[in-house]
């Protein structure tokens, strides 16, 4: 009941005694219409409350950032009431809420299609959360939850061109083939002499029986793989989503440059729950943007034992790139300590403004000691 319904029982109520004590009929007249006039709101709201149907979707269930997802809306009433039209609560993508009015036939079923924009990176759940039913006149309203969770939206981030990542020497393709070239130990077929061959390669007893020179080729390894370290933890201050829009959109763009190559890349997202994604080919892409954007970005782990976890994936790795909001010392020794064991590394500082004292200062040590570095300003 709203504070005019509830003025409208008290004045029809007092009606009724000021007829009852007087024997006025116009006072009893009055006082029976707001009674009446209540009693109607109250039935007309009850009807609408216990005989609605909600039905909402999510058209594709993602959207990429920028974009706008599309949402549906079935509205159906199993009785006829009048009421007023509908207050919506509604979550939108971005984590915010927004209230809409609806206004509803009187038989049938209304339908509704908007389109919400998606402005930050995230997995969010977008619908209706909660509806207000109430009366023409305003005097009951009769507030619902929706039952289960509103349908989840994941808004993908955008590729950002970047550089190629660079590979380690010693561990590309051209020089791992020729280090497993050098390693005579593991021939896999017999060819003609080439310009360029070297002669420790030459089949001599081979080459002296068919009167022309004859090398080993020996099978070439796999490229190494390229690691893709991102710091899920939680960024600090209000620019939030900016900071993770700008973090994973710098991320796909490194891992969607990797597969166009042809490289293994490895995305461990183990603290977020989904495991290790790894793919060779563009194919892999789009599921590697969906577990980006599903990261949740709220873990409180030390960024700098992550990095050391990931040395026993350096025997196969040829790149790593690092994403992260912080750099620390504790960050950048971890950092340094990966790049010792042979990997070529990027590491990608991600912040809302300039970087501190202290921020350039660790840039710099890690860029004198050979690891590559960017620094992106988010917004």
């Amino acid at each position: 009941m709203t504070a005019r319904g509830f003025y409208l029982l008290l004045f029809g109520s007092l009606m009724l005694f000021t007829a009852l004590s007087v024997g006025s009929s116009g006072a009893f007249l009055l006082g029976a219409a707001a009674l009446f006039c209540g009693a109607l709101s109250l039935l007309c709201v009850c009807l609408a409350a216990f005989s609605c149907r909600v039905e909402q979707s999510v058209e594709g269930g993602q959207a990429a950032r920028g974009g706008a997802c599309r949402f549906h809306l079935r509205v159906r009433f199993g009785l006829p009431a009048v009421i007023a039209p509908i207050a919506l609560k509604i979550e939108l993508p971005g984590g915010r809420q927004s209230d809409f009015w609806l206004s509803t036939r009187l038989f049938g079923t209304t339908e509704s299609e908007n389109e919400f924009a998606c402005p930050h990176v995230g997995v969010f759940p977008v619908g209706v959360s909660q509806l207000t039913i109430s009366d023409c006149f305003g005097l009951f309203a009769f507030r619902r939850s929706m039952r289960g969770a509103p349908q989840n939206v994941a808004v993908l981030p955008n590729p950002v061109q970047t550089a190629p990542l660079p590979v380690s020497p010693g561990e590309g393709e051209n020089s791992s083939a020729q280090r497993a070239l050098s390693d005579h130990s593991i021939p896999e077929d017999i060819r003609a002499w080439q310009d360029g061959d070297e002669l420790k390669r030459v089949h001599w007893k081979l080459s002296a029986r068919r009167q022309s020179l004859m090398v080993h080729t020996y099978e070439t390894p796999q490229r190494p793989d390229a690691l893709i370290l991102l710091d899920i933890a939680q960024p600090s201050g209000a620019a939030r989503s900016a900071l993770i829009d700008a973090l994973t959109e710098g991320c796909a763009g490194t891992i969607e440059s990797l597969l166009q190559a042809g490289r293994m890349t490895r995305l461990p997202l183990e603290l977020s729950g989904q495991g290790e994604l790894a793919g060779q080919g563009m194919e892999s892409f789009d599921a590697m943007r969906r577990a980006l954007a599903a990261a949740g970005y709220n873990r409180q782990d030390d960024f700098a034992r992550v990095l050391l976890l990931a040395s026993p994936r350096m025997r196969r790795t040829g790149s790593v790139a690092v994403f992260s909001t912080r750099l620390t010392p504790a960050i950048a020794d971890a950092a340094l300590a990966l790049s010792r064991m042979g990997a070529r590394m990027r590491y990608t500082l991600v912040t809302a403004g300039e970087t501190t004292e202290e921020q350039d200062k660790l840039l710099n040590l890690l860029r004198v000691s050979g690891v590559e570095t960017l620094h992106v300003k988010a917004g």
